[in-house]
């Protein structure tokens, strides 16, 4: 069985990332790779509300690549930082709804690694990497304990479920910096709302043009 979908049928049944040898990227891989994450995906984007979502399988094999190459970095400590910066990563940026929940599929994962990776080793290249991925993904990073903010604005591609799934998860993992704003944050509000809360503190600061440079 390629290493790739042994790999990922770990993940995806028991929660368990298994690697016995340093997971060398391979094209042979992608083709089956491919199938199993089209197949989770259906059931998977089956959860999500609103108008049905095409599976990005480009998006999905990088995610999946860049979740193994992320555990072995996090298993093997003696890597240097160079191979790491090469193989954990994930090009790019969502530009569509599709590409958000397609690359969730595998990504929802990785904020385990960051937190291990943190608590082991905060200082290391690798806890900082796993951030600035989860941050340009933000639908993924949402489950993640980071202070930075998503590096862009959360719109997540004005798609109905995908804004309901990420204010369901920030009501379980509040961080101001990533409230939404916008049509985003009515999803927030209709959440707490739902579940008789009080957004609070939750709320971001918003400085008004005056106050810059007031001091």
């Amino acid at each position: 069985m390629p290493a790739l979908v042994n790999f990922l049928e770990r993940v995806f049944r028991d929660g368990q990332a298994v690697l016995r040898e340093i997971p060398l990227p391979a094209q042979k891989d992608c083709e089956e790779a491919r199938r199993l994450l089209e197949d989770s995906y259906g059931a998977y984007a089956l959860s999500v509300a609103g108008p049905p979502l095409p599976f990005d399988a480009h998006i999905a094999v990088a995610a999946a690549e860049c979740l193994r190459q992320a555990c072995w970095f996090l298993l093997v400590r003696d890597e240097p930082d160079e191979r790491l910066e090469q193989r954990v990563v994930l090009a790019g940026r969502p530009r569509t709804p599709a590409n958000h929940l397609s690359a969730d599929l595998v990504l929802r994962y990785m904020p385990a690694i960051y937190h291990r990776a943190k608590a082991q080793a905060p200082d290391d290249r690798l806890p900082a990497r796993l951030a600035e991925i989860l941050r340009q993904w933000p639908l993924s990073g949402v489950l993640a304990d980071l202070s930075e903010g998503p590096s862009e604005p959360i719109d997540l591609g004005g798609h109905r479920g995908l804004m309901l799934l990420y204010a369901e998860r920030l009501a379980l993992h509040e961080k101001p910096a990533w409230v939404p704003t916008g049509e985003a944050l009515a999803y927030v509000e209709l959440v707490y709302h739902h579940q008789g809360r009080d957004m609070g503190g939750l709320r971001p600061t918003r400085i008004q043009p005056k106050e810059i440079g007031s001091e």
